[in-house]
């Protein structure tokens, strides 16, 4: 008996943490990208790359396990853009002011600072790299 009650407090744990995961990445989409209809503020000069068409920033943590992978693939997918990683443990005005709530939340920023794609976890960097393979407008 007392295995069978672990047993079902186990699945009941792990539905839960399932469906808490799941509202997540829901709401981190319904934030959408920038071409989602959602206006971010401009980024901060001080965090763009002189001279190059477009900055990527990956707001990162310091336990964050994909960060290092995602900015590997933007470096190699979009080698005259720059990529930048910015500590969201310290950097905590910024992280808000782009309601960054999962590390990587990736921003891809022109040479003026206009958000052009706000894309959350290494998921939707996938995607997006792929995607920007059959679009040529961000190569």
């Amino acid at each position: 008996m007392d295995r069978l009650a672990i047993v079902v407090i186990l699945g009941i744990a792990v539905a839960v943490l399932a469906l808490r995961y799941r509202r997540g990445l829901a709401a981190d989409a319904a934030l959408g990208g920038a071409n989602e209809g959602t206006c971010w503020p401009e980024v901060p000069a001080v965090h763009l790359a002189a001279g190059a068409p477009c900055t990527w920033l990956i707001f990162s943590t310091p336990w964050c396990a994909s960060c290092e992978h995602v900015e590997r693939i933007l470096a190699e997918a979009f080698p005259h853009h720059a990529v930048r990683t910015i500590d969201a443990t310290v950097e905590l005005d910024l992280g808000d002011r782009y309601e960054v709530k999962r590390a990587p939340t990736t921003l891809l920023a022109d040479h003026d600072g206009n958000v052009l794609e706000r894309l959350v976890g290494p998921e939707a960097v996938h995607e997006f790299v792929y995607a920007a393979d059959d679009d040529p407008a961000y190569i």
